[in-house]
C-alpha cells in the first residue's frame, strides 16, 4: 500500500461512486432541491451522520526494500471487508503534520487473507510516516473509509501495469487469484528503478509458479544504479513491451498504477499505439508520497 497526498483513482473514463446494497441515502425530494441549495443548513442538518471511525491494532511490519515497509494490522473482529485493490483511509488522531493526519493507503493483502490487513508504503521524512515507522505491536490507528474502483474483476483477463510504489494493488489482486484459482490470464508489466527496489520480488516469482495463468515481467530503468547484476528488460515501458504483455490475452481490462507521468505516459501509449477505449483502463496516480 502506499500513501499519497492526493489520490485519483479511475474506472474507465470517471470515478464511480456506489452505496451498499440496501443502505437507504437520506436526500431531498426533486421538488426542495433549489430549497437545499439556497439552505445549506438544512442539507447539513438532513445529511446523512458520518459514519463511526474505527482502529486497527499493528501486529507487525517488514522491510520490503531500503524504502518499502509493509506494515500488518489486526483487523475489526466485525465488519471489515474489501475488495482486491481497494485502499483505506487512515487517521492518527493527534498527529501534527502539515498535510494533515489522515492519508490514503492501498491495502497490499488480499481478502483471502482476512486475519490482516497490510499496507506498504514508500517511507519518507514526514511525521505522518516517522509516526508508523515509531509504532510497536499493539499500538492502534484509526480507520475512516474503504474506498476506491480500482479493483480485480475476476470474470476478464488483464493487463497490470506497475512503476514503482504501484505494484502495492497488484500484489493484493494477484495474492486473491492464486488463493481462489483463477483461470483468466493475468499479465504484470512492473517497472523498477533497479532489482533492488522490485517490491514483492520474491512473492511475485511464487504467484506466477502457482497459477500459470499469472505472468509477470519485469523491466528495470535504472540498471546503471543496481548492485546487482540484471540480465533482463531494461529501459522504460514502451510499445513493444506492452505488445508482448498483449500477446495470447483477449480484450483484457487495462490496469495502470504508479506516479502520475508513468500512469499518463502509459495510458497514452495504449491510446496511440493499441487503440485500447477508455471504458477498458483504470487508473491509480500515486503523488504526494
Amino acid at each position: 500500500m502506499a500513501a499519497r497526498g492526493s489520490r485519483r483513482s479511475r474506472a474507465g473514463r470517471a470515478d464511480v461512486g456506489e452505496t451498499e446494497a440496501g443502505t437507504e441515502v437520506v436526500g431531498p425530494e426533486p421538488d426542495q432541491i433549489s430549497e437545499y441549495d439556497l439552505r445549506p443548513d438544512m442539507a447539513a442538518e438532513n445529511a446523512p451522520p458520518s459514519p463511526p471511525k474505527q482502529w486497527l491494532r499493528l501486529r507487525d511490519s517488514t522491510l520490503e526494500t531500503r524504502d518499502v515497509t509493509t506494515f500488518r494490522f489486526d483487523p475489526p473482529a466485525v465488519g471489515f471487508q474489501w475488495r482486491a485493490g481497494q485502499n483505506l483511509v487512515m487517521t492518527v488522531p493527534g498527529l501534527e503534520d502539515p498535510r494533515g493526519p489522515t492519508r490514503p493507503f492501498t491495502i497490499s493483502s488480499s481478502p483471502t487473507e482476512g486475519g490482516v490487513v497490510a499496507v506498504s508504503t514508500l517511507i519518507r521524512d514526514s511525521p505522518f510516516k516517522r509516526h508508523l515507522t515509531k509504532m510497536t505491536r499493539g499500538d492502534t490507528v484509526d480507520y475512516e473509509a474503504l474506498e476506491g474502483e480500482f479493483v480485480l474483476e475476476p470474470g476478464r483477463p488483464a493487463l497490470m501495469l506497475a512503476g514503482g510504489i504501484g505494484i502495492t494493488p497488484f500484489r493484493s489482486m494477484l495474492k486473491f487469484a492464486v488463493d481462489t484459482r483463477l483461470e483468466k490470464p493475468l499479465v504484470l508489466i512492473y517497472s523498477s528503478k533497479t532489482p533492488e527496489d522490485i517490491v514483492f520480488r520474491k512473492e511475485l516469482e511464487e504467484f506466477a509458479e502457482r497459477n500459470h495463468a499469472i505472468r509477470v515481467m519485469h523491466t528495470i530503468t535504472r540498471p546503471e544504479q543496481a548492485k546487482e547484476p540484471w540480465t533482463g528488460r531494461t529501459g522504460r515501458v514502451d510499445a513493444d513491451l506492452l505488445r508482448e504483455g498483449f500477446r495470447g490475452v483477449r480484450h483484457p481490462l487495462t490496469y495502470l498504477a504508479g506516479p502520475p507521468g508513468f500512469v499518463q505516459e502509459t495510458r497514452r501509449l495504449l491510446a496511440e499505439e493499441f487503440h485500447t477505449s477508455p471504458e477498458d483502463i483504470r487508473t491509480d496516480e500515486f503523488d504526494g508520497y
